[in-house]
């Protein structure tokens, strides 16, 4: 019976993705890791499949970037930012989303497995991260942006999402709102929670908590439009929202709209997001402004030294402040 790699990796007493990184000599493996897998694979006479050996040492020169949302202006920013960088050292870009749905991304990756990408640029959905890691093992260079993986480590780019939400819900306090709304994501993922943690402490400390104000919108826009018009429905309605990302502000601010009411006279808003999005918006939307350029070139950057620099190095973690935008749509609540 023909010996398979999972027997030799037994019989030396390391992983399988160790015993790969020596048979296709990549990676770092201690000189005494190496010998002992050698050594086994000697003593079991396992037979090297010379065709997958050289499959894994041609690079394919493709990168899978897989987003959450292919309409969402930042998201698309980043994507262009990796797609110039890779395209300037040869290599070619597969665009996939998976739109924060689980089971859509699980597919994607068997795709992205099935292409044998050299590096996989990804906003994860929080799931699947047992197939990310079977892939980072398979020698695919991961970079997370906005979203860590999953009891996974890898180089990871993103936003000060529990920053940005903590001083825009004390932006509002300090214009000496009390009643303050907040529309936030789902929690299945770090940029959700951190989010969802930013707020809520920042309301905590200034006193200003009300759970039946305190909404999840799952990142959604219709949802984010049904519970705002909820949350304006209420006897004492918000006299200030806080929207944790775009995609939710567009339904909150077609609810205000539909009631009728003016920003800021009326109630103010902020929202977390990217401001390109908003150029044209009148009033001036205020922002928490994810960097979007910096976020995109920086991942671009990342990716481009593990694709170009043979040594093993630690993975790279960068998190970038979001800066305030004082526009147009907050005001001092009128009466204190």
């Amino acid at each position: 019976m023909k010996v398979t790699i999972k027997e030799v990796a037994r019989h030396a007493g390391v992983s399988i993705a160790t015993v790969s990184k020596v048979i296709n000599n990549r990676d770092y493996v201690s000189e005494k890791t190496r010998e002992k897998v050698k050594r086994a694979i000697a003593e079991l006479q396992y037979e090297v499949n010379a065709n997958a050996q050289s499959l894994k040492a041609v690079r394919s020169r493709k990168v899978a970037v897989l987003v959450s949302d292919i309409s969402n202006t930042y998201l698309m920013s980043i994507a262009k930012a990796v797609e110039e960088m890779i395209r300037s050292i040869g290599y070619h870009m597969i665009l996939m989303s998976h739109n924060d749905a689980p089971d859509i991304e699980y597919e994607l990756l068997q795709i992205v497995q099935q292409q044998q990408v050299d590096a996989m640029v990804l906003i994860p959905t929080g799931e699947n991260s047992s197939t990310i890691k079977r892939m980072v093992t398979l020698g695919v260079h991961v970079i997370a942006v906005d979203r860590k993986v999953s009891d996974l480590q890898t180089d990871y780019i993103a936003d000060d999402n529990f920053y940005g939400s903590y001083e825009s819900v004390r932006y509002l306090q300090s214009l000496r709102h009390q009643r303050i709304a907040v529309l936030y994501g789902h929690r299945r993922n770090s940029i959700g929670e951190e989010r969802y943690q930013g707020a809520l402490a920042a309301l905590k400390e200034g006193n200003t908590y009300d759970p039946t104000l305190f909404r999840g919108a799952n990142f959604k826009e219709e949802e984010a439009y049904r519970l705002t018009t909820e949350l304006l429905s209420l006897p004492e309605p918000p006299t200030a929202i806080y929207s944790a990302n775009n995609t939710m502000t567009l339904g909150v601010l077609q609810a205000i709209k539909e009631r009728g009411l003016e920003m800021p006279n009326d109630i103010s808003v902020i929202a977390f997001g990217d401001e390109t999005q908003w150029k044209l918006f009148r009033p001036k939307l205020t922002l928490m402004v994810q960097q979007a350029q910096q976020i995109g070139l920086e991942a671009a950057i990342m990716l481009k030294n593990r694709l170009t620099i043979e040594k093993p190095y630690p993975v790279q973690e960068r998190i970038i402040k979001p800066v305030l935008q004082q526009n147009e749509t907050c005001n001092v609540l009128r009466g204190h």
